[in-house]
């Protein structure tokens, strides 16, 4: 249990990218760590879950159970919507980004409330992190990244390592909830971390 004179406030934004499980793994992990946590989906994010994990009634059911506010990303007339209301927040995810959503926050297009959150979050300087899992990147797409980085923003690419000794696939899908976890100054054991060369093959002895 994280241990803080004011509760960690996180938002967690999820567009319509392959990988929702990493924005769902995430949000049930904050939720077991006792972090408060505000959701904005997209559209796209639905429509990706039920291709790749949850249909959409078991989707909005797993955000409520798992975070304590949920928006959708038309309800620009939402809070979150306000700079003066995302103050109070420590940090700030997109999990995961499109490159449709990376291209308008790279370019300020703040048409929805995942953007305009996002965008709101590096002009005053917060931490926000951007996990792209979209393959291969090209020079557009690389731009734009960028650009959010000069701005303040972190990309962070779904890229698991191998070194932590995973045996299935939730344990790659924790190591890059890990990562996101670390960048957000939050406590957590869900990969072991590099203690020098060791012996990690389990995986490996699965698949051969």
């Amino acid at each position: 249990m994280i241990v803080n004179e004011r509760k960690t406030k996180i938002i967690v934004m999820i567009s319509g990218a392959s990988g929702t499980i990493y924005s769902l793994r995430l949000l049930q992990v904050l939720k077991n760590l006792g972090v408060y946590t505000e959701v904005i989906y997209g559209r796209g994010s639905v429509k990706v879950s039920e291709i790749e994990c949850l249909d959409e009634r078991d989707f909005i059911d797993f955000l409520n159970k798992y975070s304590d506010k949920i928006y959708s990303e038309e309800m620009l007339e939402a809070p979150p919507s306000s700079s003066s209301y995302l103050a109070d927040f420590h940090g700030f995810v997109v999990a995961p980004t499109s490159l449709n959503t990376l291209a308008k926050v790279a370019h300020g297009i703040a048409d929805n409330l995942i953007t305009r959150v996002a965008i709101n979050a590096l002009r005053i300087k917060k931490r926000i992190i951007f996990l792209l899992r979209e393959t291969p990147l090209g020079v557009i797409e690389l731009r734009n990244a960028l650009n959010i980085a000069k701005a303040g923003g972190v990309i962070l690419p779904a890229s698991p390592g191998f070194y932590h000794d995973p045996y299935d696939i939730l344990d790659l899908i924790d190591f890059v909830v890990g990562k996101i976890l670390d960048l957000l100054e939050i406590r957590h054991d869900l990969y072991k971390r590099w203690q020098g060369s060791s012996i990690s093959r389990r995986l490996c002895q699965r698949v051969f």
